[in-house]
């Protein structure tokens, strides 16, 4: 069976106590039988290795810190969380408002404390808030990395956390449009309700980010159908007069999925479904299109 092999930032990777070469966010994968129950480790600079035992049961028990993909032709495993070694403090950011304290640091892991007159709460952080700027709006927490957006409340409940292209916020509303990784172009005008426990969102509008953006072309036209299901937007132009009352139907059938995965293989596509933490599994569905056009959706 092919086994893949990916890791959140540079690793060695040895498997039974063999050096395999270096992995990162683009696979490398070998034929190994998991009946061989071969000792897998992802070994990164300044942090403790990933490892674990290869066999059958990752089919349905991820190994601690790593997402697993049940593929159509063998398993993917990413080792998405390394413990840092360097335990050194490092203040990022700082700021108060009256008894309010807020800062983040490093300490190992990148981390968000927040401190009143009666209470201490703490929270991990990605690594993108090692540059971050510190606001309050509506009660809330906002972190601004040079990339991300994320709102937490004052008991350190993370309510928010999305790429955003721009912001802006006041003490009743969150606006921000973000990025989608659609085959389209397309970016989400989106508007937050705010108060001391949630962010509601209460508006999503669609929009190309660009003018004269062109279509997506045929050998997309698939990958953008699927990506259109996704986000919430309205499927129905790739699909034939004969498709449309079935929208509803096709949705039903694919199912809930977290993303969308193009193939190799022409208007095929692979669907990211969740089976249980940390655990994938790909389902490929095939179109079939005629004069440009959804005529069919298959599973494969």
């Amino acid at each position: 069976m092919k086994i893949y092999f990916l890791a959140s930032q540079p690793c060695a990777l040895k498997i039974g106590g063999t050096f395999f070469g270096m992995v990162n966010d683009f696979e490398r994968f070998a034929e190994f039988s998991l009946k061989d129950n071969l000792f897998v480790e992802f070994i990164p600079e300044n942090a403790l290795p990933i490892c674990f035992f290869l066999n059958e049961s990752i089919r349905f028990s991820p190994p601690a810190n790593c997402d697993v993909y049940l593929l159509k032709d063998g398993i993917a495993i990413y080792a998405r969380a390394f413990t840092p070694t360097d335990l050194a403090l490092r203040p990022i950011a700082q700021k108060r408002f009256d008894e309010l304290l807020v800062t983040v640091f490093q300490q190992g892991y990148l981390q968000l404390s927040i401190q009143t007159p009666d209470h201490f709460f703490n929270a991990t952080l990605p690594p993108s808030f090692s540059v971050c700027e510190i606001f309050l709006h509506g009660g809330l927490i906002f972190l601004k990395s040079p990339l991300q957006l994320t709102v937490f409340t004052k008991t350190g409940k993370q309510l928010f956390l999305e790429r955003v292209l721009s912001w802006s916020a006041d003490d009743k509303e969150l606006r921000a449009v973000l990025p989608l990784s659609d085959a389209r172009n397309r970016v989400a005008d989106c508007t937050w309700e705010l108060c001391e426990t949630e962010c509601k969102c209460t508006n999503f509008i669609l929009r190309q980010s660009a003018e004269n953006v062109a279509e997506p072309p045929p050998d997309l036209l698939a990958y953008a159908f699927f990506e259109s299901l996704l986000i919430g937007a309205d499927p129905t132009e790739f699909l034939s007069n004969e498709l449309i009352p079935d929208t509803d139907k096709i949705s039903s059938f694919l199912g809930d999925f977290e993303s969308v995965i193009p193939t190799d293989t022409l208007n095929v596509c692979g669907l990211i479904k969740r089976k249980s933490e940390n655990l994938f599994e790909v389902v490929y569905y095939r179109t079939e299109i005629q004069n440009g056009k959804i005529t069919d959706v298959k599973r494969i």
